[in-house]
């Protein structure tokens, strides 16, 4: 699981949509929370990928300033099917 604070996100919000989507076949689900009021978006995105592709969709979304990503790895194996 990947989880992503957008501080400011209206300056971020397009390119930070643009590397998920460009990441599609990792993502499982997603899931947004705006607070506006505190201005900051909190994003968490549920992954199944290997290791090399999760680390560079996290690695792209560390360049976008104000952005701040965390992931969370399972030690489970799964096989694609």
């Amino acid at each position: 699981m990947l989880t992503a604070i957008l501080e400011n996100p209206q300056e971020v919000q397009e390119a930070f949509n643009r590397i998920i989507a460009s990441y599609q076949s990792l993502v499982i689900g997603r899931m947004g929370l705006p607070l506006s009021d505190k201005g900051i978006s909190i994003v968490c995105v549920t992954l199944c990928g290997n290791m090399d592709e999760i680390n560079s969709l996290n690695g792209q979304l560390g360049k976008l300033k104000e952005v701040h990503s965390k992931l969370t790895v399972s030690k489970k194996s799964f096989s694609k099917g």
